[in-house]
């Protein structure tokens, strides 16, 4: 399978994206962003840290984990694979380290590229504020995953984030701290084999679809 990304012609364009602009489709209510709880709060005070990687396969594929359904607020939902800083350790390190964790990947494998950060954003009923990574990847057709924190990892393709029939609405739990669960229409993705993708991934993936359509083999 060819490559679906004209990584080189990014990196020389100095890398650029299209930032908080790509959220706004895939917020669900007035949300705060990943600039206001820094500028308002202390890291691993008021907030805590986090990273993910989008590994990006030949062919354009990226895998997203449904987490378990005890992970605390976010049980059952779809993620990519990440989670929090430890001390003394920087984004990316995390991000790489967390990607292996939810994968079941050996310890030293590296993404083909060096991973490039992409816009943060603040999950409100964790507490986190996350920043993505992106770079691309060469993953085994077979993963295995943690089970305590991954019920099951799909595959999905960059070409279906881009795609209007499957941005949607649908009706979620919300978990907020401290209150009763509730019921909210929101909106996500609806890929194709894979359970609704919304909030903070959404957001992201929301980043991705628009940085893809820039940067594809397939552009023009």
């Amino acid at each position: 399978m060819r490559e679906f990304v004209n990584w080189e012609a990014w990196e020389a364009a100095g890398q650029p994206l299209p930032g908080t602009n790509s959220h706004r489709a895939m917020m669900p209510y007035a949300r705060s962003s990943a600039q206001d709880a820094r500028l308002s709060g202390i890291a691993g005070v008021d907030f805590r840290e986090a990273a993910v990687l989008v590994g990006v396969e030949e062919g354009g594929r990226i895998a997203l984990i449904e987490r378990t359904p005890e992970k605390g607020p976010h049980g059952g939902q779809m993620a990519l694979p990440g989670g929090a800083r430890e001390q003394g350790e920087s984004m990316k390190a995390c991000a790489l380290r967390e990607w292996r964790e939810e994968l079941g990947l050996d310890v030293a494998l590296l993404p083909l590229r060096d991973p490039v950060p992409l816009t943060e954003v603040h999950v409100v009923p964790s507490g986190f504020v996350v920043r993505p990574f992106i770079a691309p990847v060469s993953l085994p057709s077979e993963f295995i995953p943690d089970t305590i924190e991954v019920a099951a990892v799909h595959r999905v393709s960059l070409l279906d984030l881009t795609n209007n029939q499957y941005r949607q609405h649908e009706a979620v739990r919300v978990q907020m701290p401290g209150k009763t669960g509730f019921r909210w229409t929101v909106p996500g993705f609806a890929l194709p084999g894979v359970p609704f993708v919304w909030g903070a991934t959404a957001l992201i993936l929301s980043e991705v679809a628009d940085w893809f359509e820039q940067w594809s083999t397939n552009r023009g």
